[in-house]
């Protein structure tokens, strides 16, 4: 069924539905769904399971700098300074402590606290009064102010058991009794000389007055602790909390003074593992069940089939095959590749250790194919000028400018003066004829933003004025020719959403050798593997996406029926590979019109029945722009031959083929740059008349 049958037999088939939609649509906005399952709710007792992790049992340690106050009563006459005026009672010192934080519900703690502490302080009482300095024989009348400082020196060892409230993150309160042994209770006390500062009559009035134990010390004091602290974490398990504290004495370390104390501190955390248990809760829920509705899914169906031109399906394909003679015209490669970073030659390349040795290799090489002859490119060089005494060439070393070889001027010439050593060396080629020379970059680079543009910018370029240098290599074989030449396949495919997208291909033994997109009839010839080994089938393959998503795919085999035919005297084929073309470029360039002048020159000796000029990509790029960059190509070429004959008195054949098969038949393997190289080629196909 043809593309327009199947649109008016679905048209038909849907009319009435559209007219349905119409009528819904002028009532509301449009809306087109596919049935979704529906969905009942039922009632259901859910067991739930929460792990819970515990807070974590925490050791900590830390420090506070400490200022205490002192309010002064009536002293003991030890301490005693004779007056009455109490000025001050302050002093300052650090203290350690050591705790334990155990959390016992959320957002709470306990933690018992060891800490060793000083409620040092200097209480000072001023003296105020007249005295008569009678020195140098006169008397004269001074204000007197003496500060007497009691020091009292007193250690500390106290436990603190303290409840904790984390109220809001990161703040914690903390408060509870504290509870203190107080030990190396001493005293010192001096007499300080304000006004005047200088000795009186007799008197000096700076100096100790008494020391020793303080009197009447109590060796036990019970305080109240408050404090606020923000903790910060340092790392997974250990974190920081600075903190103040206010520390109310209930009780007081002697009789005749009182005390409060202000703490500024920090104490470092270190968490245990937190224990876990499962936590177990049941709840009533409406769980949804869905009623599954089958999803309506529009038809598609695909399949593929070999016919003959007529489009009559054929189940085996009937061929006659027959031995030519072929000529090829293999291009000259004149680069070599090299790894990244090395200017050592790679090991595909041909090279052998003595003039004689790669003598004997040279000569009659056989049909090694075009990759295994571009190998020996060092060796058909070699040969080549110990054949031309006076030809000269130029070795370029280049770099690929990226990574470890950008700026790298030193490796493109070693590169290139490790191709001139094995010419000098294996093919006795004196050195005088060979001159080397180094750039960052070749003139025509790939690009160098892609991996495989800087593999083929990696290289050394081997040029010379005398163009016969690197004119094609001819090498005779026996192949192939199967008539009729073509096989067409016909895709079929019947979409109710339409297609999106199609491919289909031809493989032998599980190798792809052909890809084709759409569904209009391919023709396709067989591969000479084919034919020269006798295979009796070649797979084929469909795989069609329609407009939803929908995939389907098709599968096929054709059978091969060869029948092999001798002839009184063989056909004659000549195969001519045009090469060298830029990344992504179409233009010819001189060399490539040698080659045409060499294809035009074959006109004059024989009769060309027919001609074939066919474009090829490499693999990288999109399929449509490598499609029609083959095709200019092969139309470039076929301008250029056509000039030729021209100048020679001769014209086109008028059976002439010129197409581009762009990247959908793969030449030679594309992992290595010369396989791109020589996949970016123009094949011309002249087959001489018997």
């Amino acid at each position: 069924m043809t593309d327009n049958l199947l649109r008016a037999h679905h048209l038909q088939k849907y009319a009435g539905y559209i007219v349905l939609l119409f009528l819904f649509s002028s009532s509301q906005a449009y809306a087109l769904s596919l049935p979704k399952d529906s969905l009942i709710y039922k009632d259901t007792l859910t067991r739930i399971e929460h792990i819970r992790t515990k807070e974590p049992v925490r050791f900590g340690i830390g420090g506070s700098y400490g200022i205490n106050y002192y309010q002064d009563g009536a002293l003991p006459a030890l301490l005693s300074p004779g007056c009455d005026t109490f000025k001050s009672g302050k002093g300052n010192g650090l203290n350690l402590l050591a705790r334990i934080d155990f959390p016992f519900a959320e957002a709470f703690s306990f933690s018992p606290v060891l800490s060793y502490e000083n409620f040092d302080a200097d209480h000072t009482w001023g003296e105020f009064g007249k005295a008569n300095d009678t020195t140098g024989g006169t008397s004269k009348i001074h204000q007197v102010e003496i500060d007497h400082v009691i020091s009292a020196f007193t250690k500390v060892i106290g436990v603190k058991a303290l409840i904790g409230w984390k109220f809001f993150k990161p703040f914690t309160i903390e408060a509870g009794p504290a509870l203190y042994y107080l030990f190396d209770q001493n005293f010192t006390k001096t007499a300080h000389a304000i006004t005047p500062g200088l000795l009186l009559h007799g008197d000096l009035r700076d100096s100790v007055e008494a020391s020793g134990a303080l009197p009447n010390a109590r060796n036990l004091m019970i305080a109240f602790s408050v404090s606020l602290s923000a903790e910060f974490p340092l790392s997974k398990k250990l974190s920081a909390s600075p903190n103040i504290e206010v520390l109310i004495p209930l009780t007081q370390t002697t009789n005749y003074w009182t005390q409060q104390s202000l703490r500024f501190g920090i104490t470092f955390r270190y968490d245990l593992d937190g224990q876990q248990d499962t936590v177990i809760e049941y709840r009533q829920e409406k769980i949804p069940v869905r009623i599954p509705i089958p999803e309506y899914k529009p038809k598609l169906t695909a399949s593929i089939e070999a016919v003959d031109p007529q489009g009559k399906e054929q189940k085996v394909v009937r061929l006659e095959v027959e031995e030519v003679r072929v000529h090829y015209a293999y291009p000259m490669l004149n680069y070599i590749f090299f790894d990244e970073g090395s200017a050592a030659i790679p090991a595909r390349y041909n090279r052998y250790s003595s003039l004689s040795d790669a003598q004997k290799v040279i000569g009659p090489m056989g049909p090694i194919g075009l990759i295994g002859l571009y190998h020996q490119t060092l060796n058909i060089l070699g040969d080549r000028l110990r054949k031309s005494s006076i030809t000269h060439i130029t070795v370029t070393g280049f770099t690929s400018d990226v990574g470890s070889e950008s700026g790298n001027i030193i490796l493109a010439k070693n590169r290139a003066e490790n191709i001139k050593d094995y010419l000098v060396k294996v093919w006795q080629i004196d050195p005088k004829r060979i001159r080397t020379a180094a750039r960052l970059l070749p003139e025509k680079p790939s690009p160098s933003d892609i991996p495989e543009g800087q593999e083929e910018n990696r290289r050394v370029e081997i040029t010379s004025s005398d163009d016969a240098l690197t004119d094609p290599l001819i090498v005779t074989k026996t192949e192939h020719i199967a008539n009729p030449p073509t096989i067409f396949l016909q895709p079929h495919v019947y979409s109710e959403a339409g297609m999106a997208n199609y491919h289909s291909s031809i493989s032998l033994g599980g190798k792809e050798l052909v890809r084709f997109n759409g569904t209009e009839q391919k023709p396709w010839s067989v591969p000479e593997e084919a034919l020269s080994s006798g295979i009796d089938s070649l797979d084929i393959f469909l795989e069609v996406t329609d407009s939803t998503g929908n995939t389907t795919s098709a599968k096929n085999s054709i059978k091969l029926q060869q029948r092999h035919i001798e002839r009184e005297k063989q056909q004659e084929l000549e195969k001519f590979s045009l090469i060298l073309f830029g990344f992504d470029e179409s233009e010819l360039g001189a060399k490539n019109e040698r080659t045409l002048g060499f294809v035009a020159e074959s006109f004059t000796k024989k009769n060309p029945q027919k001609l074939s000029i066919v474009g090829y990509t490499d693999e990288l790029g999109e399929e449509t722009h490598n499609d029609e960059l083959s095709h200019r190509r092969a139309s470039e070429a076929s301008k250029e031959l056509e000039r030729a004959l021209e100048s020679r008195g001769l014209k086109l054949p008028d059976n002439t083929l010129i197409d581009g098969k762009g990247s959908r038949e793969k030449l030679y393997d594309n992992a290595l740059p010369e396989g791109r190289f020589f996949s970016r080629t123009v094949n011309i196909t002249v087959e001489h008349s018997r």
